[in-house]
């Protein structure tokens, strides 16, 4: 009885833990090799200048699905969604992606892919953004001034003069925009949605530029709506970046000449206002510069006549050639008449304030325009008074009253000479 109860014992403890273990048997502890079902009906919504959303329905065995992988061009850039949508940021204004999502369970099975949608992002509205970075100026290192494609570099034959900056000149049209020739040798019909930027800046040495130089500001003419808007990007202390504002403000700046001399400049910059003085006439916002007789001639970046390189790359339209142009004097140019020399340097430095329609007041009649006959201009009975503005430095006497700080020596030089020799008008 007793062998017989043993065996009786053994075999109840073995059905025992028989049943135990088919009772802890789950498919979780078998080896799971099936895909779960791909999601469905992905779309796109919420689509901004830089973002969008993306949404889906749950795969059909959603209760075995542990999250979900998006997939932007092919490239997954998130593996941790567990609900069934997902913000897509940090996009390009005006590209266009493709999104498709994998659906993925515990064990790491991964399903097939979704529907694939693809979506486009806005156009950026075309306007003045926070920081210079953004507004596709230039490419690659921003202190570089490297122009951004579709940006053109532009150079004048005579400079306004501003506390000897250096400075660079670049416009950027519309995609099928052009300049337009509208008949005289001032400023072209420029279409909407074109961008004149000017950048100032010091070489830290002049005498060798490769030495690097301090970027201040880059200003910034936008077309909006047939109307000029105005706006300066002032750079920060790294160089990295610049950032927009309307205020004015005063930098102290130090640099050496070509003489190897150090040269200190409170550098003032202008405020939204004092942009509006000079750029004014007739209640009406307008570039100084870009006149197409001021750009006639050959830059340093082409060895063709600028006009005609304008002509021939599709950014001038309505004339043929720049041979029916005239030309700006350069006033630096010593073989040139003089006369030519003081008009052209007075008409870049101070005609846009001194003629009709300006913010100067109505009993200061000059006019100082280079098409304005010599005896319509006033210079003669001013020119005691010029001579006297243009050598001085008192701060709100001195002239121009904007953009300077210092006596610009070489031009106070020729306009001595130009002015001592002026006969009365008949």
């Amino acid at each position: 009885m007793t062998l017989k109860y043993s065996y009786f014992v053994l075999l109840t403890l073995f059905l025992l833990a028989s049943c135990g273990s088919d009772d802890e048997y789950s498919p979780t502890n078998a080896e799971d090799t099936e895909s779960p079902s791909a999601a469905r009906n992905l779309m796109t919504t919420n689509i901004t200048e830089t973002s969008l959303e993306l949404s889906w329905d749950a795969a059909t065995d959603n209760v075995a699905v542990t999250g979900y992988k998006v997939f932007q061009d092919n490239v997954e850039i998130t593996s941790s969604v567990q609900g069934t949508s997902f913000s897509v940021t940090k996009l390009t204004s005006e590209t266009t992606y493709a999104f498709y999502i994998t659906t993925y369970d515990a064990a790491g099975n991964e399903s097939s892919r979704s529907n694939t949608v693809t979506a486009t992002t806005l156009d950026e509205p075309f306007g003045f953004k926070p920081n210079l970075s953004q507004m596709g100026v230039f490419s690659g290192v921003l202190s570089e001034l490297t122009p951004a494609e579709g940006v053109q570099l532009y150079e004048l034959n005579s400079t306004l003069f501003t506390d000897y900056t250096t400075k660079q000149r670049l416009v950027k049209l519309p995609t099928g925009g052009a300049l337009q020739y509208n008949g005289n040798d001032l400023l072209p019909t420029y279409p909407d949605e074109t961008l004149i930027a000017k950048t100032f800046y010091y070489n830290i040495d002049d005498r060798d530029p490769s030495l690097g130089q301090q970027v201040i500001e880059t200003r910034i003419f936008l077309k909006i709506n047939g109307i000029w808007e105005v706006g300066d990007y002032i750079w920060n202390a790294a160089q990295t970046d610049a950032t927009f504002t309307t205020d004015g403000s005063e930098i102290p700046i130090s640099y050496i000449d070509n003489a190897g001399e150090t040269q200190n400049v409170a550098y003032l910059i202008p405020s939204q206002q004092d942009c509006f003085t000079c750029h004014n006439n007739q209640d009406i916002t307008a570039p100084i510069g870009m006149k197409l007789r001021s750009m006639n001639f050959q830059p340093s970046y082409t060895s063709q006549n600028q006009l005609d390189f304008f002509i021939t790359n599709g950014l001038l339209e309505g004339i043929s050639s720049s041979a029916g142009v005239s030309v700006l004097p350069n006033w630096e140019d010593a073989t040139l008449d003089i006369n030519d020399r003081g008009r052209a340097y007075l008409d870049i430095n101070c005609a846009h304030c001194h003629r009709p329609g300006s913010s100067v007041p109505a009993q200061f009649d000059m006019d100082f325009r280079l098409e304005t006959p010599y005896a319509d201009s006033k210079i003669y009975d001013k020119r005691f008074s010029i001579e006297i503005r243009f050598s001085n430095n008192i701060e709100g006497y001195r002239m121009p009253v904007l953009g300077r700080t210092v006596i610009h020596q070489e031009a106070l030089a020729m306009l001595q000479e130009y002015l001592g020799q002026l006969d009365e008008p008949n």
